[in-house]
């Protein structure tokens, strides 16, 4: 009996370890594992009047025919129908599918969203493709704030509303409270009945397709119940899993934002699965975080995650509790915050957004609410404007603080004026002058704690950058693919941002760093060495274990001593002549002795000051004086030393503006025989500023405009033109345009 007890016992365990194994199995299977789509949209960034190609393959258990369907968003519109036709495959199990999408010359800026459908049977499968036009003006949509009695009629104003502003995209927020999660969930424990008005995503998915705005929804895991954040990320993962199946056939729907923030590298982890969770549904889907600034390390460590599309660097302008607490940083950290991210997404082909608050915290508040002035929102749009690298703004938010408050507070109607008149002025900067890169990047290395090292080091680099009218971009450390993995250290250089830095024609400066260690040593000498120019600025210049300094700097460095000014050994700019003499305000720095280099200046003992390298095929320029020190004490010298590193890369600035501040944000770009000049007054009294046009031809009449103002500020041969005084008001800015005008015969 023992014996048949036993056998049977065994039977029983075998029977439930099948079953489990086959539970498990299937559980690895989607409900269309039949049947699989996948759409290519190329390129991402399209231009008008290019051709977006889109390319869909269909995959089957079983030959056989397919009906497809196609909806592609457009922004401001709404959704069109996009014919898809068969193209031939070699593979009888494989269907393949071409469409063309022209941009003509009218077609709205935003973000363009591909919903590709294919049913065989009963089967049915879902694929997303977006493409990028111009600039995304975003907000965050707090969808549980909504009207309770008629939430409809209150979304549609209120993205009618948005839309008038210029609103192109809305990342739907507060999907899930602690009352209710706002959609027919299995997972959260107090659901929206399916079919009332309390399905307030599908509702708003429906009328951001009817208003044409591209449409992003932001995941949280269940908050209707208390669970231990151990399990937080899985039940964030159910509940991507479960807003696909509801809403992926939603036009308007691009993809998934991560409901997290966080302030350093810890949040890379949880951004790594966050976004493979979504793309485990669709690769098309795109997927978006918003970071702190905390940890300039996080930015390189967020663009090695090849899964995530979007990165929304906040600024922390207005978020102060108290002066003690949190900083309140200055309205031009807007441009360094959102320029530290695009330094790195750019390389990986990723989008950044630039953050700006439309609330307020006790000594910013307005009106006595939790509420943005309309001075503090215009002003940080116009240093997000001047920002070269990020594709659009994000409101936080605009929902909730305008239109909102405008409801019941009055002060939020005048705040909306600060959003009109900055959207305006952000659409006009970041069409002209902030397109294109300056071509100087501010390097900052590979250190796992840079809180210290960003406030003593990058800080006052940036604002020196200011004061001598220049906009430099900020290229942080980019650990490479498969070094990317926290907490182990990186070794070796990141080939892509190499290769990178060089396309681009990038003229790196260090400043003030130390050492550095095995990835940026490495990747520092062979960008010199494959052509690259670089320039050091002291006090410290950096050792490096993949690097000998002498044979990098070209010299050997003497101790530190007290100096009074510096001499032009030889001419090399336009100010540099030979034996010049810049006064210095007396400070300590190391002189250096030649051993390859050549002097370009000394110092009043007659050390060298700076020196000039010709380092394989490219340029290392080392100068001991701090950059904040060399701005302040001789900015022509500095000016024509940045000139000479920019001509070795094949690149001249258009302007030169005297008398600018760290207060000021600045912007140049060209655009065929046209270039614009943007300057930002942060400061509360107006200050005028003497602007030369660097590198016309002489004999070439050229007008000078105020676009702004429509004004005609100068017109005449270039060769007769010193400076042109602008007047700059408080709290504003000023967009110059110079124009070659044609001769009449």
């Amino acid at each position: 009996m023992k014996k048949l007890f036993k056998l049977a016992f065994l039977f029983f365990i075998a029977a439930c370890l099948l079953i489990s194994c086959g539970k498990d199995e299937s559980s690895r299977e989607s409900p269309s594992s039949g049947l699989v789509l996948e759409t290519a949209v190329s390129p991402f960034r399209t231009t008008r009047g290019e051709t977006v190609v889109v390319e869909s393959t269909v995959r089957m258990a079983k030959a056989g025919q397919v009906k497809t369907e196609a909806r592609l968003l457009i922004p401001g519109k709404g959704p069109e129908s996009l014919l898809l036709r068969e193209v031939e495959s070699a593979n009888p199990a494989e269907k393949k599918f071409r469409g063309e999408i022209k941009m003509d010359s009218n077609a709205p800026e935003g973000l363009y969203t591909l919903t590709v459908t294919v049913v065989q049977g009963s089967q049915q499968a879902i694929s997303k493709g977006s493409f990028l036009l111009g600039n995304l003006i975003g907000d965050f949509t707090i969808l549980s704030s909504f009207a309770t009695d008629d939430p409809e009629k209150d979304m549609r104003a209120y993205f009618e509303e948005f839309k008038k502003s210029g609103g192109n995209l809305v990342i739907l927020h507060s999907l899930i409270t602690a009352d209710r999660a706002y959609y027919p969930s299995a997972v959260c424990l107090k659901p929206a009945a399916a079919g009332s008005p309390e399905d307030r995503i599908g509702l708003a998915l429906k009328l951001a397709a009817e208003y044409g705005l591209t449409a992003l929804l932001s995941v949280s895991w269940d908050m209707t119940r208390e669970m231990p954040y151990s399990e937080c990320l899985d039940s964030t993962k159910k509940i991507i899993n479960e807003l696909w199946n509801f809403y992926g056939d939603e036009p308007a729907l691009a993809g998934f934002y991560n409901y997290q923030e966080g302030s350093g590298t810890y949040l890379v982890w949880q951004m790594r699965e966050f976004c493979a969770a979504a793309k485990s549904h669709d690769r098309g889907l795109l997927t978006a975080c918003a970071p702190y600034i905390d940890d300039p390390l996080l930015a390189g460590y967020l663009a090695a995650i090849d899964d995530l599309d979007i990165v929304i660097y906040q600024g922390a302008v207005m978020a102060s509790y108290r002066k003690d607490n949190r900083r309140c940083f200055p309205y031009r950290r807007v441009k360094d915050f959102a320029s530290l991210s695009a330094g790195a997404t750019r390389v990986r082909n990723k989008i950044t957004l630039s953050h700006v608050e439309l609330f307020g915290y006790l000594e910013k508040q307005y009106a006595g609410t939790y509420l943005a002035s309309p001075e503090d929102i215009y002003r940080q749009m116009l240093s997000a404007a001047s920002t070269s690298g990020p594709e659009g703004i994000v409101f936080f938010t605009y929902h909730y603080n305008i239109y909102d408050y405008a409801k019941t507070i009055p002060a939020a109607r005048e705040s909306r004026t600060g959003v009109e008149k900055g959207t305006a002025a952000f659409k006009s900067i970041a069409s002209t002058a902030a397109r294109d890169s300056s071509h100087l990047g501010l390097y900052i290395p590979y250190n796992d704690w840079w809180a210290d090292r960003w406030t003593a080091t990058v800080v006052p680099a940036l604002d020196a950058f200011r004061s001598l009218g220049l906009s430099p971009d900020i290229l942080p450390f980019i650990p490479r693919r498969g070094e990317e993995i926290l907490p182990y250290y990186p070794y070796h250089p990141d080939e892509e941002q190499l290769e990178y830095l060089l396309k681009n024609r990038y003229v790196l400066v260090l400043s003030d760093i130390a050492g550095m260690q095995d990835p940026d040593s490495q990747m520092l000498k062979e960008f010199i060495e494959k052509g690259g120019v670089a320039l050091l600025f002291g006090p410290a210049i950096p050792y490096g274990d993949k690097f000998e300094r002498e044979e990098l700097c070209g010299g050997q460095e003497e101790p530190a001593k007290l100096h009074y000014w510096i001499k032009i050994e030889k001419p090399w700019g336009m100010r540099a002549q030979k034996d010049r003499i810049f006064d210095l305000k007396t400070v300590r720095a190391s002189s250096w002795q030649p051993v390859t280099a050549s002097a370009l200046a000394s110092f009043e003992d007659g050390r060298t000051a700076i020196l000039a390298n010709h380092f394989g095929q490219g340029w290392c320029f080392t100068f001991p004086l701090s950059l904040k020190e060399a701005a302040r004490d001789c900015p022509e010298l500095v000016l024509d030393l940045i000139d000479l590193a920019l001509d070795k890369c094949g690149v001249k600035r258009g302007f030169d503006v005297i008398g600018s501040g760290e207060e000021f944000d600045l912007a140049e770009s060209a655009d065929g025989d046209s270039r614009y000049l943007a300057v930002v007054n942060h400061s509360d009294s107006p200050r005028q500023v003497s602007v030369i046009p660097l590198n016309l031809e002489p004999q070439e009449t050229y007008e000078i405009k105020n676009e702004v103002s429509g004004g005609t500020l100068w017109v005449g041969k270039a060769g007769n033109l010193r400076s042109l005084a602008v007047n700059l008001p408080a709290c504003d800015y000023v967009l110059l345009s110079v124009r070659r005008k044609p001769a009449v015969y």
